[in-house]
């Protein structure tokens, strides 16, 4: 008996839905999205830029967009609300920013 003697016999009746091997997130993922202005003071100049993000973004992600937008190493600064320094391992929402909050990007020489 060969392979080929089953071949007519199989019936594909339904696939079923390829199921994720990746753990669940702790967070929800559905967070709020809100409209931030984040100006750098690194640099000849001050630059402002107006970004819309979720606030269940972690800190650090959101610190990737910015180093892409300012050209800047996002090893070269920090994120300050409200004279507060974020940290990186942070979700947004930890720190409760709001619709048209200014966040600072200062230098990593300078934060404490």
């Amino acid at each position: 008996m060969s392979f080929d003697d089953f071949d007519e016999d199989l019936e594909l009746v339904g696939e079923e839905p390829v199921k994720s091997k990746t753990p669940a997130s702790k967070r929800p993922s559905a967070g709020k999205k809100v409209t931030l202005y984040f100006m750098s003071t690194i640099g000849p100049g001050e630059k402002k830029e107006k970004l819309t993000v979720n606030n269940s973004n972690r800190v650090k992600d959101i610190k990737q967009t910015l180093g892409n937008l300012f050209g800047l190493n996002p090893n070269d600064f920090h994120l300050s609300s409200g004279g507060v320094t974020m940290d990186e391992g942070s979700h947004l929402d930890d720190y409760s920013v709001s619709d048209g909050d200014d966040i600072l990007l200062i230098p990593a020489s300078t934060a404490g």
